[in-house]
Order: C-alpha cells, then structure tokens, then sequence
C-alpha cells in the first residue's frame, strides 16, 4: 500500500480555503470579457437554451436538428444555469469554471495526502496556472468536465483500494461507479475508455490485483447503471436512428477514422503538451526520469501509467484536438509539484531544470519575435494580438534573466516562476477575446433592437453557431449544414434548413427577413440575383447584415 502523509485538520482547511479564494478569483476575473467563442461555446448555449425553450430535456437539439454527438449532463447543468442567470457569458461560464476549480482542488487533496503538504500546493498551483488548463477553465465546452470526471474516478478508485474492507472502501467505491457513470452522461464511453485501462495497467504492472478486491462489484454494478442507463434507454426509445449516430458514428468511427476530418500526425500531441503546459514545461524531463526511477513505488507508477496512457490513447486516435489530452495534465501536475516541492525545501545546488527553463523562456521569446516580425501576415485580421505578444515575450524574457540569475537561490528563482505565471494569465484574460473567431453579436443586437414580432432571422450560407442563441430562437439557414446534417436525414427540417431558391421565395414575400452572412457571399448572391433588392444595416469583421429594402 501507499504511504499516507497526515496534516492537521486546521492547516488542511486553511490550504483548501486559501486555494479557493486564489482560484476562484483567477478562474472567474473578467469572465464575461467576451463574446461566446464559436462553435463550441455557442453550440453548449444553444442546445440548453433550447431545453429551457422547448421544456424537451430528453432530446438534444441545436437550432431545432436533433444532436446526438454528446450525452446530456453538461446540457442539464448549462439549462439550469439559464433558468438561474439567463444568456450571459460570465454566468454560463460558471460551471466550467467550478469543473476547474474542483480539479484543482481535487490535485490538493490527492497529492497532499500521498506525498506531503508542500506537494499538495504546488500541484494545485501548477495545474490551475498552466497555460492549456486555465484556458480551458473560462471557455465552455466538455473537456474541462470530463477531464476533472476522470481525474475523480482515479482519485475515488486510488483511495477506495488504500481502505481496508468496511465501510468507508465500500463507500469510496460507490463514490467511483457514481462518478463513471456521470462521466458517461458528459462525454459517453470515452469516460470509462481512459480510467478503465490505467486500472488494468497499473493493476497488472504493479502487482496490485489482490489489493483491488472486495470491489463490492453487484452494488457498485447497480450504482452506475442506475446513473448511466435511463437517458441512454430513453433517448433511444424516442429516437430509432440515436443508437447508430451515437455509438458507431460518435464513438467507434470518431476515434478509428478520420470521420471528422480531425487527423493530425501521430506527434500532434508534444507541442501542445510544451506549450499548455507553460510555464512549467521545463520541469517535465526531470519530473518524468524520477518518476520512473520511482516506478516500483505504486504511487508514482499509478501516475505515470495515468499520464501515459491519455497521451498515447489520443495520440494513436484518428480525431485529434487540442483539448483531448487535458485529462494528463493533473498527474504530471502532481509529479512536477513534487519536484517545485524539492526544489523550495532544499539547498541551494545547481538544478538543471531552472537552466531548462531559462532556455525554454528564451526560445519562447525568439519565436515570438520571429513570429511578430516576419509572419506578421499570419495575423493580419488579429492585429490587436500583437500587443499581447510583446508583453507575452518581456514576461519570459525577464524570467528568463531572473531564474538564471538567481538558479543558486532556488526559492526565490521559484518564486520568479510563480510570478511569471500570474502575469502570464492576466495577459491571456485580456488576449482572449482578440484570440477566438468574431461573433455576429454586434449585428445580433442591431436585429434585437429593431425586430418586430413575426420577423424572420436568416443565416446564409453558413451556420452561425452564435445567431440562434444571441436572438434566442431557433433561425432559418440557408444552403449550410455541417454537423446539422445527421438530423436533417432523420426528421422534416425543410422549413428552417431550406435551399437558395426557398430563401428567394421568402425574400419575395411581405415578411421581413433580418439576413447574416459573408460579404463575399452576398457578393455572389447578388451575381445570380442581379434584380434582388436588399439593404446592408450593418457590417462587421467580413460578415454583414442586410433586409429587403
């Protein structure tokens, strides 16, 4: 079994409450800054709204095309939010948020007790301020969830096997099927896909298999499928064509081909990992080769093998995206905690990992000024991120300086870390709106201001994520599907998903059509229709809005 460090009751309430307060402050500071991020922050506002909107909480739509691409909880979850707040971005980003901070606080607690209180902090302190972690912790979509599910399932199951039988085992494996199953209403089977093999792996590597029994396997069977089976049996009695779109199509085919044009090389994944993991990126090397030195301890190998294997599951899977690997980042968060632990409680020796550091923020700095200076072209419709960028690069280049100068005197090179990072986050709050796709909000008001009643709202040519949920209903899209296609083959939708030739009878007809798509596209609107007699309102960032005149 793993050794079980012990804290007083007062200075672990004091760690937790001093925690909370430092994240909850970072993770909520100037959350409504910005517009939703399409199309994931939209598509997780539209469907909920239209739960609230329809009173339907079985099927999941999005502007009115049944959904099957997720299970329902985090829809359930953002509905209340809705019945609560309403269509705010501060508030509807509030439970991703909340998914963060328990992730965090969850690393304290873990790694606190398996390795010591100093760990414990610095863990929770290197999850919430890496860079891919804090990001994802404003932004609504299921990876922040899903990460912080499993990141539980591994804690409830790591603590019910250090029980002895009785009680408090049983409980903590009921605590582990209740939390497999609502991972499975988050994100489906991918919540037992990546828990379910580091079990196995570690169980066989590390020789554990005796310790893992009595599982209390009937009850703890009973528990999950009592969570995850309603809504699964249900939405597939309502909906015949669920099961394939669901299980073959969103599970097998999503993660064995390329179904969702989402293939990237099989090292897609090492980058990202460097850069989210910033600025702590540079004691990964040292953590990893002590880690693995330590293999033979169980704890430490429970971690590696949970790392691992997020990496190497997703990094062999034909869908890649960047937030996929999101759920490794609380073990090595906890494996590089231990070694910033090391590193402030010890003497002051040369420590190759702040010389990786200062070289790392160095190199950090060039390709920014690489970037900004000869690629400029690249951002020439994000111009405002140029700012950032700069203050971006004097943040690690002066770290950079100081942990080199002070690679003697550890604590206070940590310290300069830490310092970094916190300026680091403040310069991303501001970046982030300068950073995601323009939202049609801005034209959205001009609708909502001068709508009456029975007009109609239009997106042409492109679906607008954004648009439904800013008018707060459901609009009429004009030659544009995409992963509203599924549903339009399976129900009647022509009367919102229509064709060009639809959109010019109804363009011809006395009710006024409030209308949003490409410049470009009104351009070629226009060379078909060349009697057509319309009105632009307004225009922003490429897209206009325009009526009959």
């Amino acid at each position: 079994m793993t050794n079980v460090t012990s804290i007083s009751k007062r200075l672990f309430w004091i760690d937790l409450l001093g925690l909370l307060f430092i994240f909850g402050f970072f993770f909520t500071f100037e959350l409504g800054n910005r517009p939703f991020a399409t199309p994931d922050e939209a598509r997780y506002v539209e469907i909920p709204r239209e739960m609230v909107a329809t009173g339907d909480y079985l099927t999941p739509r999005l502007n009115g095309v049944k959904y099957f691409e997720k299970p329902p909880l985090f829809y359930w979850l953002q509905a209340a939010s809705i019945k609560v707040f309403g269509i705010e971005e501060g508030p509807m980003r509030l439970w991703i948020t909340f998914f963060a901070l328990i992730g965090c606080l969850t690393t304290y607690v873990f790694s606190q007790k398996y390795f010591d209180r100093s760990t414990g902090i610095a863990s929770s302190l290197i999850l919430g301020s890496a860079v891919l972690y804090f990001s994802l912790g404003r932004l609504i979509i299921l990876d922040m969830a899903i990460s912080v599910i499993v990141t539980l399932i591994l804690y409830s199951f790591y603590q019910a096997i250090n029980e002895i039988p009785g009680y408090k085992r049983r409980l903590w494996f009921y605590a582990f099927s209740i939390l497999c199953g609502l991972g499975v209403l988050t994100k489906g089977i991918m919540a037992l896909a990546i828990p379910g093999p580091i079990i196995v792996i570690w169980a066989t590597l590390g020789k554990q298999w005796r310790n893992i029994f009595p599982v209390y396997l009937p009850t703890s069977l009973a528990v999950f499928f009592a969570i995850s089976v309603p809504w699964h049996l249900l939405v597939s009695l309502k909906n015949p064509e669920f099961a394939y779109k669901y299980f073959i199509i969103e599970h097998f085919m999503r993660y064995t081909t390329d179904v969702h044009l989402r293939y990237k090389p099989i090292w897609f994944f090492v980058p990202i990992l460097i850069i989210g993991f910033l600025p702590w990126s540079a004691f990964l090397p040292k953590a990893l080769m002590e880690s693995w030195k330590n293999r033979k301890n169980t704890l430490y190998l429970f971690l590696l093998i949970w790392s691992g294997w997020v990496f190497g599951f997703f990094s062999i899977s034909n869908s890649k995206l960047i937030p996929y690997i999101l759920p490794m980042f609380p073990p090595l968060a906890m494996l590089i905690g231990n070694v910033i632990s090391k590193l402030w409680n010890q003497s002051s020796e040369n420590d190759s990992s702040l010389g990786i550091y200062s070289a790392l923020s160095i190199f950090i700095c060039l390709a920014g000024c690489i970037m900004t200076f000869f690629f400029s072209e690249f951002l020439h419709e994000k111009t405002e991120l140029f700012k950032y960028i700069h203050i971006l690069i004097g943040i690690f280049f002066i770290s950079a300086l100081g942990t080199y100068y002070y690679s003697k005197q550890q604590k206070i090179a940590v310290s300069i870390i830490v310092a970094s990072s916190i300026m680091i986050l403040f310069t991303l709050v501001y970046a982030a709106p300068h950073i995601q796709r323009p939202s049609v909000k801005p034209l959205t008001e001009i609708i909502n201001s001068n709508r009456k009643p029975n007009d109609k709202i239009v997106s042409f040519m492109a679906y607008y994520q954004d648009l439904p949920v800013y008018t707060n209903q459901k609009v009429i899209v004009v030659e544009a599907k995409g992963e509203l296609e599924f549903g339009t083959t399976v129900e009647d939708t022509t009367s919102w998903m229509i064709k060009e030739e639809q959109f010019i009878d109804l363009w011809n007809k006395d009710q006024k059509l409030w209308v949003i798509g490409r410049k470009t596209e009104l351009d070629h609107l226009l060379n078909r229709h060349p009697n057509l007699k319309y009105s632009i309102i307004a225009e922003d960032h490429g897209n206009v809005l325009f009526t009959q005149k």
